[in-house]
């Protein structure tokens, strides 16, 4: 009786060393966001809505954007305009949503981030809050099997930068398994206890 639960001890200690092992290394999500940095110098994979005018796209280099050497830039004067995308999702499941967003302090100025039905952000006057590039980050569940990522904006006096857009899976923290993990090798050592007495 010793021996067997010497071993349900070392196969639970066995199974919580290679959880650990394995999920302290977990590759980084995929990106589901085509041309989500605008590298491609355009705004290719994305769909221009609404008032349009003074949107654009620029390379100005590694030292003035938040990742790689282009970003895409909005002044819509009085009323919103954007860019979506169309990803493919899955039902129910979880998503973490970030980008860079940098604005020059001018207003009145509005930002409007969707993800499909649900809304992210809504700022007014998002220009002053985001001077310089600051990264947002949101979880959003999908609703169905495609789902619509739009950001909008409005600038009346300047411009608003967007960069480093970004929707991957949302991957639960290595300690969450690891926890979990545990919890099941306890059930099982305690149920083997009672089964042995």
């Amino acid at each position: 009786m010793r021996l067997q639960l010497l071993n349900v001890r070392r196969l639970c200690f066995a199974l919580l060393t290679a959880a650990f092992a394995g999920v302290s290394g977990h590759a980084s999500a995929q990106n589901l966001v085509n041309n989500g940095s605008f590298e491609t110098g355009s705004f290719a994979s994305w769909t221009e809505v609404g008032n349009t005018a003074f949107n654009g796209v620029q390379c100005p280099g590694a030292s003035f954007v938040s990742q790689g050497n282009c970003d895409a830039y909005f002044g819509p004067i009085g009323s919103l305009g954007g860019i979506t995308q169309t990803l493919a999702t899955t039902a129910g499941q979880q998503y973490l949503v970030t980008f860079a967003l940098s604005g020059d302090g001018s207003v009145p100025s509005q930002l409007l981030v969707n993800f499909g039905a649900q809304t992210l952000l809504n700022l007014s006057n998002a220009a002053t809050t985001t001077t310089g590039f600051r990264t947002f980050a949101f979880d959003a569940v999908a609703a169905g099997a495609s789902t619509l990522l739009s950001f909008n904006f409005r600038n009346d006096a300047g411009f608003m930068e967007l960069d480093n857009v970004a929707v991957t899976v949302a991957i639960p923290e290595p300690e969450t398994y690891a926890l979990m993990l545990a919890g099941f090798a306890l059930l099982g050592m305690r149920r083997f206890r009672r089964r042995s007495k």
